[in-house]
């Protein structure tokens, strides 16, 4: 299998309108071995080649294209926000252009198949058979009965029976750990309180941070280690994991945002990755020391970018975690600092 590819920028669009006039196969050669090798590796590295000039002439290629090629190609580079040359996996290029590029009306001005709209209904259906976020069985659902009928889904969603088993088999793994140190990213243990300030129950599908809260409750000095990355013990049921422990949540962008919340929160505790703590501990210097989400979760980009989160675009303390970081001092009989004199804290610590 290869490890990256490279593809004119164009392509990508010729690519779904092609599969909007046959959803069952793609009648050019190359544009065929490219959908075969993105449905085999969803994430492989895609590099997007573009005859650029000026600047950007160091990516360009022997290839000439005509100009309008080269309009083309920057136009769908402007959508995207993307620069030429950029290498991205096929991933996120895919679920980036049916975010932006909603029309090829006015890219693909010269092709006759844009008049007859097969690019927007490939995007369409594309996007319906796209597991989106967490949760969407639904969606998983209609791509098996898609995939049963032929019809070529360019990023695939997980299978239900893969997420049942998952399921099943980490929670399994989570329990046995507890005494030697369940993996979690950071960031997770933050998610676990906002959820159960906002009711969320065990039984959730794709989510094992539930379970996780009631052990701790039933057994406080439940061992957590602190991972880096989707951990399986933690992520397996979510269909935003992908394997080798990655995460593509948010429209399947990237994991970027939860990177970065991870080492947000491993500042705040003065932690590393690798760290094994007891679970009433961890949360006592937790609610100590975060008594907001905002320093952790927010970013302020625009809906297509790879760093938007939903949960991260609050301009206030997420008020499902205010509930249930007072629900669980009350039950697990802490008494961290209040929030203001954290605060207060915070700030001293920072003038110093």
């Amino acid at each position: 299998m290869k490890k990256k590819i490279s593809i004119k920028v164009h392509q990508a669009l010729c690519l779904l309108c092609l599969l909007g006039k046959n959803m069952y196969d793609v009648e050019d050669e190359e544009l065929k071995k490219i959908l075969e090798t993105i449905e085999k590796n969803p994430d492989i590295p895609v590099t997007l080649k573009c005859q650029a000039g000026d600047v950007f002439s160091f990516q360009d290629s022997d290839e000439k294209d005509s100009t309008f090629e080269r309009k083309k190609d920057l136009e769908i580079l402007q959508k995207l926000d993307f620069f030429p040359g950029i290498t991205i996996p096929a991933r996120i290029l895919f679920n980036r252009i049916y975010l932006r590029i909603k029309t090829v009306k006015d890219i693909c001005f010269d092709c006759a198949y844009a008049e007859k709209k097969y690019y927007e209904k490939a995007r369409k259906l594309q996007i319906s058979l796209t597991s989106q976020h967490c949760g969407q069985y639904d969606k998983s659902i209609a791509a098996e009965k898609a995939k049963k009928k032929g019809i070529r889904i360019i990023i695939p969603p997980r299978t239900i029976e893969d997420l049942e088993k998952s399921k099943k088999e980490s929670l399994k793994a989570m329990y046995d750990a507890r005494n030697t140190g369940i993996r979690i990213r950071p960031h997770l243990l933050l998610c676990a309180v906002c959820q159960y300030g906002g009711g969320v129950k065990p039984g959730m599908a794709y989510d094992n941070l539930p379970e996780l809260i009631q052990l701790i409750l039933k057994e406080p000095e439940t061992k957590l280690t602190l991972v880096e990355g989707a951990d399986w013990v933690m992520c397996a049921p979510c269909p935003s994991w992908v394997k080798g422990n990655k995460c593509v949540h948010s429209y399947g962008k990237c994991g970027l945002p939860n990177q970065l919340r991870d080492m947000r929160v491993l500042q705040k505790l003065n932690l590393d990755y690798g760290k094994t703590v007891k679970a009433i501990d961890l949360y006592k210097e937790i609610f100590e020391k975060i008594p907001s989400t905002l320093e952790i979760c927010r970013f302020d980009h625009y809906d297509t970018s790879m760093w938007h989160s939903g949960c991260g675009q609050r301009t206030k303390n997420n008020p499902d975690y205010v509930r249930g970081r007072k629900i669980l001092i009350k039950q697990l009989n802490l008494k961290p600092a209040p929030a203001s004199e954290t605060h207060q804290r915070m700030n001293a610590d920072k003038r110093k």
